[in-house]
């Protein structure tokens, strides 16, 4: 076998740089849908399209069917003060030492290396007679909307390859389950001639709520919230931080006002300063200034609303032996909504999370919806997928693999659902910074998992 990690001038290259070309935040994919349409025609390949926004595309052979699947949508961050289209404008790429990057914006290498895989399996003759169906999801990063709608049964094969992972040295076997729990208050603005101030923290690091929520992330939200809780009689006009539920917030900031006699500037003098003592993060700036503003929510509502957001369980509450079992993550504050994504390998663990949520939120005065919670999902430890997969790694890298379960959500687990008697397992690049503008794909390792992806197929349909 040849272990290739020339990147340059490969299909996989050509296939991502155009994916990174093609707008495609969640809940704006027509125009990725009409790419891989039109990739499908062009290769004379068969393709459908589900009511969920899904397209599966077809390479007809013979011998088993080996389904593969990605994600089509990226979480859309960028910079902290930069503005970005998006829904219409490409994005803005680079490569430096062999790492694609794009300038101040998310790559997209989450999961554009998984489209861009699927697309060179479709059309590389090395795999020419091999009965393949790729799958392209709608919708993940909004709560595995693609996955959950498409049909039963609508796949043939029954070995699913997601290629949602992020690091070349691990074969994942497993994922948690989570939810999205969304509060909205029904509070209204009122007159308010108190003096009006706006409060602001940026250029924290951020990162998936998955990977990095357990390396001491400062979150944004509850750092605003933290400090206007610590004054008496504060109403807020305006609240605002967070991206997606599953981004760690870098950035957030709230305009209130404070009633004549509360020491504003000293108070948050000294909770800046405490900030820096416990925030391991290098490039955050914090402020405060004098603003204006005419109307607010009345105190107690105001109240409300921080209790629920510092209340909020949030952050690593149970680790098992592949690492962060159990955690939450405060991602979203906008005017009168809150959204946090709790995740758990523990279904049992992940309902009293989801309801311990919904309970505070209800108890302040706000409608919550019952969460869909996603399942999570694990493969047996004798399932011949996990073990063809491990002794195959073994040959072409020469080296062990690491086994794991991620902490975060991958799709497996809802198409599994959905298609009785399916192995899964997931593999993909090294993908470092995801749902951050520092996201960035190691280029090498996109070709040594093309080269990986193509030998376990080989064995597959053998």
């Amino acid at each position: 076998m040849s272990w290739r990690t020339d990147y340059k001038d490969t299909d996989e290259l050509r296939f991502f740089t155009e994916l990174t070309q093609v707008p495609r935040p969640s809940g704006h994919l027509d125009r990725i849908r009409a790419f891989l349409t039109d990739f499908a025609e062009s290769n004379g390949l068969e393709h459908e399209a589900d009511d969920a926004g899904n397209l599966l595309i077809r390479r007809k052979g013979t011998g088993r069917t080996i389904v593969l699947q990605g994600h089509m949508d990226i979480v859309a961050t960028c910079s902290s003060g930069m503005e970005f289209d998006f829904e219409n404008v490409p994005l803005d790429t680079y490569i430096e030492d062999g790492w694609m990057h794009a300038r101040g914006t998310t790559l997209g290498g989450d999961d554009g290396g998984g489209l861009a895989l699927m697309m060179c399996a479709l059309t590389d003759p090395a795999l020419e007679g091999i009965d393949l169906e790729c799958l392209f999801t709608a919708d993940e990063e909004v709560g595995l909307m693609g996955a959950l709608g498409m049909k039963e049964g609508w796949l043939s094969g029954r070995v699913l390859i997601n290629l949602d992972s992020e690091d070349i040295r691990e074969i994942t076997i497993g994922s948690a389950g989570s939810a999205d729990v969304e509060a909205v208050f029904p509070f209204t603005s009122e007159e308010d001639s108190n003096k009006a101030y706006r409060v602001e923290i940026s250029g924290l690091r951020g990162g998936h709520s998955a990977g990095e929520i357990d390396r001491d992330r400062g979150n944004a939200i509850l750092i605003v919230a933290e400090f206007l809780r610590r004054m008496r009689g504060v109403r807020i006009a305006s609240f605002k931080g967070g991206s997606a539920s599953n981004v760690i917030p870098m950035s957030a900031s709230a305009l209130f006002t404070a009633p004549d006699g509360c020491s504003v500037d000293r108070i948050f003098e000294e909770y800046s300063a405490g900030c820096v003592n416990l925030l391991e993060e290098p490039d955050y700036v914090f402020t405060l200034r004098p603003s204006e503003c005419t109307e607010s929510w009345n105190q107690e509502d105001s109240s409300a609303y921080l209790d629920c957001i510092v209340s909020c369980p949030n952050g690593v509450f149970e680790r098992d032996e592949y690492g962060v079992k159990t955690s939450s993550n405060l991602g979203i504050a906008d005017q009168g909504r809150i959204v946090a994504k709790p995740r758990s390998s523990d279904f049992a663990a992940l309902r009293k999370l989801i309801s311990n949520q919904s309970e505070l939120f209800r108890s302040r005065g706000a409608t919550v919806e019952d969460p869909v919670a996603f399942p999570a999902w694990k493969e047996s430890d004798d399932s011949e997928l996990v073990k063809l997969a491990s002794d195959t790694y073994r040959d072409y890298f020469g080296c062990e693999p690491r086994v794991v379960v991620t902490h975060g959500g991958l799709e497996s687990s809802t198409i599994k659902d959905k298609h009785p008697g399916m192995e899964a397992i997931s593999i993909g690049p090294t993908v470092l910074g995801a749902h951050t503008p520092d996201e960035k794909i190691d280029l090498r390792t996109l070709t040594e998992a093309k080269g990986y992806l193509f030998e376990l197929i080989h064995r597959l349909s053998e």
